[in-house]
């Protein structure tokens, strides 16, 4: 029984040979570059010069058979799997590892003629194919996030391709910007980042407890029996309300925290631009308006008035959306609708479609019956949206066989419109949650 060499496997481990390929004689010239000024392999500054000799199109031997080429043809081996391409390829992008000649030639292995990296072979075959199709990097499902990145850094791939890489992964940089000043910055950091001291943390939680018990006594307020509680018997604004009291130590709270953020914030432009700053500034703003219209007329009518305008009871309850600077999951929710803004449009773009298509067709499939409860296409708005989206109050039903069939083809139509944003959702949200939370962080 004949016994193979492992000697002998090394033509199926590499179907070339690097003498072959080079066409050159084996006079111990054939080596493409040499170091200058030392020989040490380690240090990735060296300095490597390309031999002129050896310069294709230019002194080559007269026995030479291959294209021009094929001598820029270069093999770089990642942990034993090996990868071929042209040189011209890798130095499309020259500030890279692969790209720059003088940064790559510390890896290169004189004896087989080939660039040896020991690296992540599965997040290599991403970056070989950026190199030859160029575009952006898609890191392989099972590569983890950290070790694709420490990838990335290593073969020195451009930053904004890097930067594009982790948008789309789902990272979000915050921006710190901080006062000049020494005690404005303390207190900006004590009312900003509850994480940097035991103070910072205690005046989080009281706010958001504070923000809490506004929200409750704004859903509590509205029972019956508390309706008549901010008057008097003859018919004056009671001020000693245990409603009015909580409401105006809440808004008193409010209004200290955006008056001392205000004041320390190192850029007033970008404060007020800030979505969670106008949140905060409009959470007390309802309180004063009622104020004043009491103070102004004292009169238990007017203060009556004044807390059931709508509007002004409306923006009361943007206060829970100062919630969003010390939840997380808020955050990734907000990130998620802000991430999947594009596939929402296309989502009622659809929807819109469907609605005026559906409308018409069942105003039409109802016109001349006596009992029709669709009078008109925009009256059919309303049968469309409650169909599509499988509410189903019952309030405008078709009566006929044919409005009844289009009513069954809008309900299934509704439920495929409503699937289209659903996967862009879901995947918006696991890339913000793994990295908000810290899952996917290095």
């Amino acid at each position: 029984m004949a016994v193979v060499s492992l000697l002998n496997q090394a033509p199926y481990r590499r179907t070339y040979s690097s003498r072959d390929r080079l066409n050159v004689e084996s006079d111990g010239n054939d080596i493409w570059a040499y170091q200058s000024g030392g020989s040490s392999n380690n240090n990735r500054s060296s300095e490597y010069k390309l031999r002129p000799e050896l310069n294709c199109g230019k002194d080559l031997p007269p026995n030479h058979r291959c294209h021009l080429t094929t001598c820029d043809r270069i093999t770089i081996n990642v942990s034993g799997q090996y990868y071929e391409t042209w040189r011209v390829i890798l130095e499309k992008h020259p500030g890279t590892l692969l790209g720059d000649p003088h940064k790559r030639q510390q890896f290169y292995d004189k004896r087989k003629n080939e660039y040896f990296f020991d690296r992540h072979r599965p997040t290599f075959e991403a970056i070989f194919n950026y190199y030859q199709y160029g575009g952006g990097v898609r890191r392989p499902e099972p590569v983890p996030d950290d070790i694709f990145l420490d990838e990335l850094e290593f073969f020195d791939i451009e930053p904004h391709i890097i930067e594009q890489y982790r948008k789309e992964e789902g990272y979000v940089a915050d921006k710190v910007m901080l006062p000049h000043r020494g005690w404005r910055r303390k207190v900006w950091m004590v009312m900003e980042y509850p994480e940097t001291s035991c103070l910072a943390y205690v005046v989080a939680i009281f706010s958001v407890i504070v923000t809490l018990l506004s929200i409750v006594l704004f859903c509590v307020e509205t029972f019956p029996e508390f309706l008549h509680s901010h008057c008097t018997p003859d018919k004056l604004p009671n001020f000693s309300d245990p409603f009015f009291l909580i409401e105006s130590s809440c808004t008193a709270w409010f209004t200290i925290e955006v008056l001392i953020r205000v004041v320390v914030c190192p850029n007033k432009p970008a404060f007020f631009k800030d979505f969670k700053n106008l949140v905060d500034l409009t959470a007390v703003i309802p309180y004063y308006v009622t104020l004043i219209n009491v103070l102004s007329s004292m009169n238990c009518e007017s203060a009556k008035s004044s807390a059931s305008l709508a509007f002004l009871r409306v923006i009361r309850l943007v206060r829970i959306f100062k919630l969003t600077k010390h939840s997380a999951g808020l955050q990734v929710l907000v990130l998620t609708f802000k991430a999947s803004l594009q596939g929402l449009l296309l989502f009622l773009v659809a929807i819109i479609v469907c609605i005026l298509l559906f409308s018409s067709a069942i105003y039409y499939a109802e016109l001349g019956r006596p009992d029709s409860q669709i009078t008109s296409i925009p009256d059919g708005f309303w049968w469309a949206i409650i169909t599509m989206t499988t509410v189903g109050y019952g309030d405008k039903v078709p009566m006929g066989p044919w409005g009844r069939f289009i009513g069954c083809i809008c309900a299934i139509s509704g439920v495929l419109t409503l699937s289209i944003p659903v996967p862009i959702i879901t995947e918006n949200f696991n890339k913000f949650y793994a990295h908000k939370t810290g899952r996917g962080k290095m």
